[in-house]
């Protein structure tokens, strides 16, 4: 009866935390009532193993049950098994010999074993109930279980106990689910089968050597892809790179020895999977063929879209890192830890799970013990940051992740990790995003999610990412481009053409630099590296622009840029830009301008910043309240006040409604340009301006004019 009040009480309890979390005062009226409990519950136990146990299990076991920290170590001390399971359990990671622990609590029910250490008596202050640690046990389910631990619970897929053959066996049992259960992923029927790449590695499923395959025309086949990191190329490790002068060797066959490990792994998954072709970009483009280089960087949307899964080595730092998990990341101390259990020499050692929590104020809202153990969001991904893996993320129909502590496996349908629990969606994920501005009928049910803001969103995502080589700013989101549901030719730079009056309004979000070979015109966010925000759009906005003509010439319909301009007409107005002191402290000017931002900027005699004011001046008009700049590169600081960039124009796009000194007034959104030094007729953006005041003040300086935007 007690037994199942006590459960009826916990489910209570944690439908309590669910809903309202937890506070000190509730945390103590739970611990009275299982304290009140436990003697009860204790005086009812018959479990023969418990019978045998000494009289500390006997308190604990099954929970609730409390005893002192000293009895737990006498008895651990006097050859209790599992008091010193539990007595090491708690104290790896904390001093039962500190004074103010004064008991340890075991708490369960509902699949979870939990101990907590700490004070006999809870405050009412700003802590928590204790000054404590939790630590919740749990068997590892894929190793041996003896009986007189059956009051643990079970965990059973362990993330600790992973293997080469175990990870290729969870693959082949979530395809299997895919294939079985998933009528909507795509990649089973002979239908679903797409075309080769132009290269790909036939990994030699009769057993033979690898080999780099050319297909010929419309030749179809599943194939897996590899989205890796290739490393530093300064640094000194495995590499394999097809060039000219090997491409044929290459074909002829490649000893397996001589792939990279991960590469050689990547080859092992393949083969485990019976899927004979693989892509790998090192190997399968010729790296120091331009022409083949352009091409196949052309058709990365196809290579991913059409791989039946691509095998993310997110545990990789280079392409010789491997993708399984090795003994430095089974070693590496995290949040889960394994203890041996043995009740006796004669049987194997069992291996018990810990999960610690020390000294903390937030509820843990795990409703199943797999969740306290999931390692899946445990390790740092070494692909994470990386330009080019976005657009791999994004087109990939199965993603399967090799990461330091779990497999985790992504398709259309669902998303999970190696112990099956489920990856809850991030609405900013951007490859969440990608799927709404491709699949209509996904954007229907996210209708708050317009095309504009979608891109967006995978703009600053992929601006925030860094590349080895910035000239590939452009190329490494043309797969990306390439399946946006719009007309090619209205790609401009990164930039679409019925998005102009939008996205022609961004501004640096950290520190920038223009890139040093043209990859992209100044009015492109791709012109700089660094991450970048745009501005939000008002819904009274009204745009005064024409945008007469746009030219963007690249290789292919998304590729590098040649050359680009937009020819627009609207009200310019001829400026100046001027230093002016700012009474802000030194120190925190300093750190603003450390940290990338270009709005002010400490100087011997002070603390600087720019304003933009009309150059005519008319006594019969009052000027303009003078406006601060942001730029976006601190290097234009110097030359817009070095005196040799005199000729400056600001171009206003929009107007829209605010107040301003409690009256509405239109405020000018515009962009301010200077004459380029390639073409003297034409002109280039330097920052995004939102002038000071109303458009009333600044309109007798300015004059309709036709101009072109490199």
């Amino acid at each position: 009866m007690v037994d199942n009040t006590l459960r009826l009480f916990s489910l209570a309890v944690l439908y309590f935390k669910l809903i309202f979390g937890v506070t000190t005062t509730h945390l103590f009226i739970i611990s009275i009532f299982t304290d009140a409990c436990a003697s009860v519950t204790m005086e009812t136990t018959t479990d023969d193993h418990l019978n045998s146990r000494c009289s500390v299990c006997a308190s604990l076991l099954p929970p609730p049950g409390f005893c002192s920290p000293t009895a737990l170590r006498q008895a651990s001390n006097r050859g209790c098994t599992i008091c010193t399971l539990l007595y090491t359990a708690l104290s790896e990671k904390h001093n039962l010999n500190d004074p103010k622990v004064e008991r340890v609590d075991s708490i369960g029910g509902y699949g979870f074993f939990n101990l907590v250490a700490g004070t006999a008596k809870p405050g009412f202050g700003m802590g928590s109930l204790w000054d404590h640690i939790s630590v919740t046990l749990a068997l590892d389910g894929e190793g041996y279980c003896p009986s007189s631990l059956a009051w643990l619970p079970v965990q059973k897929k362990s993330p600790l106990s992973r293997t080469k053959e175990r990870d290729i066996q969870v693959i082949r049992d979530r395809i299997e689910n895919c294939r079985t259960n998933h009528p909507n992923c795509p990649g089973f029927h002979p239908s679903h089968i797409k075309n080769l790449p132009t290269r790909v590695i036939d990994v030699g499923l009769d057993g033979k050597r690898p080999f780099l395959y050319h297909s010929y025309k419309g030749e179809r086949a599943r194939y897996l892809a590899l989205s890796h990191r290739w490393g530093d190329p300064k640094t000194q490790y495995k590499k394999l790179l097809t060039l000219t002068g090997n491409a044929s060797s290459h074909c002829k066959g490649i000893p397996l020895d001589e792939f990279p490990r991960t590469f050689r792994e990547a080859i092992e998954v393949t083969r485990g999977l019976g899927i004979q072709y693989l892509w790998i970009d090192s190997i399968c483009i010729i790296q120091d063929d331009e022409k083949d280089w352009e091409a196949e960087a052309g058709r990365m949307c196809d290579v991913y879209s059409n791989a039946f899964a691509t095998i993310f080595a997110d545990r990789a730092r280079h392409s010789d890192d491997g993708l399984f998990q090795n003994r430095k990341d089974r070693e590496t101390p995290r949040s889960v830890r394994v203890i041996e259990y043995k009740d006796n020499d004669s049987e194997p050692a069992a291996r018990v799970l810990l999960q610690t929590q020390i000294n903390t104020n937030i509820a843990n809202f795990a409703t199943e013990v797999r969740e306290l153990f999931c390692q899946a969001d445990q390790s740092a991904s070494q692909l994470t940051g990386r330009g080019w893996i976005l657009q791999e993320e994004c087109l990939s129909q199965r993603r399967i992740h090799f990461t330091e502590t779990e497999l985790k496996w992504k398709c259309p349908t669902e998303a999970n990790c190696e112990c099956g629990l489920r990856t809850l969606v991030d609405l900013y994920d951007p490859v969440d995003n990608f799927s709404n501005l491709v699949d209509p009928e996904k954007a229907k049910k996210q209708p708050w999610k317009t095309p504009e803001s979608i891109w967006q969103a995978i703009v600053v995502d992929y601006t925030s990412r860094s590349l080895t080589y910035e000239t590939d700013r452009i190329v490494a989101l043309a797969g990306i481009a390439a399946k946006v549901r719009e007309e090619r030719q209205d790609y401009l730079g990164g930039l679409w053409r019925k998005q102009l009056n939008t996205t022609i309004f961004w501004k640096a979000a950290s520190r920038c630099h223009r890139t040093i070979e043209y990859v992209a015109p100044s009015w492109s966010w791709a012109s700089v590296v660094g991450k970048i925000r745009f501005i939000p759009r008002s819904k009274e906005e009204r745009f005064i622009w024409d945008v007469i003509e746009t030219e963007c010439r690249q290789n292919g319909d998304f590729g590098r840029i040649s050359s680009a301009h937009l020819k627009v007409r609207s009200k310019i107005v001829h400026v100046q830009v001027e230093e002016r002191p700012l009474d802000m402290r030194k120190e925190l000017a300093q750190s603003r301008w450390d940290s990338g931002d270009a709005e002010v900027r400490p100087m011997c005699d002070g603390v600087k910043y720019l304003t933009v004011m009309p150059v005519q001046r008319s006594p019969e008009c009052a000027p303009p309240l003078p406006t601060m700049l942001g730029l976006d590169v601190q290097s234009d600081w110097d030359i817009l006040t070095s005196g040799v960039q005199s000729d400056l124009r600001l171009l206003c796009i929009s107007l829209t409604n605010a107040f301003w000194k409690f009256k509405s007034v239109e405020i000018a959104k515009c962009l301010l340009l200077r004459r380029s030094p390639k073409e003297s007729s034409s002109w280039e953006r330097i920052c995004y301006v939102c002038l000071k005041g109303g458009w009333e003040s600044w309109k007798p300086f300015a004059f309709e004019e036709e101009i072109i935007i490199l």
